[in-house]
């Protein structure tokens, strides 16, 4: 009987934490924004060669990524900063009598080379490559570095957590409610990964260069790049 009991009264117990409700909350989630002026410039340069043989393709490559590569350090810029990207060795297909036909080798990269931005030294390389003996396709592109890039991040969350807080208290006075206390907060949102989302692409600016072209007056600056980032923050109210 006493252990009858017992377990009426853990029961009773078990049952009245059950009835105990959760505290009133409001869930509210804080967006930001940040426009930054990008501090990297990426000088882009297209290299390709045509051959018969696909040897010949991959050498006559690696002689003018050579020479590119030459005229970079001669401006001063260090050779671990000039980085080779998407080389590529791919059947070179004309069409002819109504069909595509194989007519030697495509070899292809990118040579990319990222440097602090200024307009002295992207009119250096302007200049530099208009006097070049061999063409050059080229473009410019602007990102942040990574210095930058935490500076931004630090600065929208705050932003970020402040628009979330500012929206709880504007519900909260809507509602006749009084905030408590933040139960949780959740970084990310947009239905991705967390992190800073760019929400206006780099604009990428394309030239190509021969000797005889002149562009000492070559000069442009980089747009703005918007980014946004969300959290979401959980208040308990009274």
């Amino acid at each position: 009987m006493k252990s009858l009991t017992t377990f009426l009264l853990v029961l009773a117990t078990l049952a009245s934490f059950g009835q105990v409700k959760e505290k009133p909350s409001i869930t509210v989630t804080g967006v930001a924004r940040v426009t930054v002026t990008p501090d990297l410039g990426v000088l882009n340069i297209s290299v390709a060669e045509i051959q018969p043989k696909m040897g010949d393709a991959i050498k006559a490559l690696g002689d003018k990524s050579n020479y590119y590569n030459a005229l970079l350090k001669k401006m001063g810029f260090n050779e671990k900063d000039i980085r080779t990207t998407r080389f590529a060795v791919v059947k070179n297909k004309v069409y002819k009598d109504n069909e595509y036909q194989d007519s030697g080798y495509i070899a292809s990269q990118n040579i990319r080379l990222a440097f602090s931005y200024d307009q002295k030294t992207l009119q250096k390389i302007v200049s530099e490559f208009s006097k070049s003996e061999k063409p050059i396709d080229f473009s410019f592109e602007f990102e942040l570095s990574e210095q930058l890039k935490q500076k931004v991040q630090t600065q929208i969350i705050d932003y970020a957590v402040k628009d979330g807080n500012e929206k709880a208290m504007g519900i909260a006075k809507a509602a006749g409610l009084k905030l408590a206390a933040i139960k949780e907060i959740t970084y990310g949102a947009w239905g991705r990964d967390s992190g800073l989302e760019l929400v206006e692409k780099q604009h990428r600016y394309a030239a190509s260069v021969a000797a005889t072209d002149a562009f000492q007056t070559f000069n442009f600056t980089p747009e703005d790049l918007v980014f946004r980032d969300a959290l979401t923050i959980i208040w308990v109210v009274e």
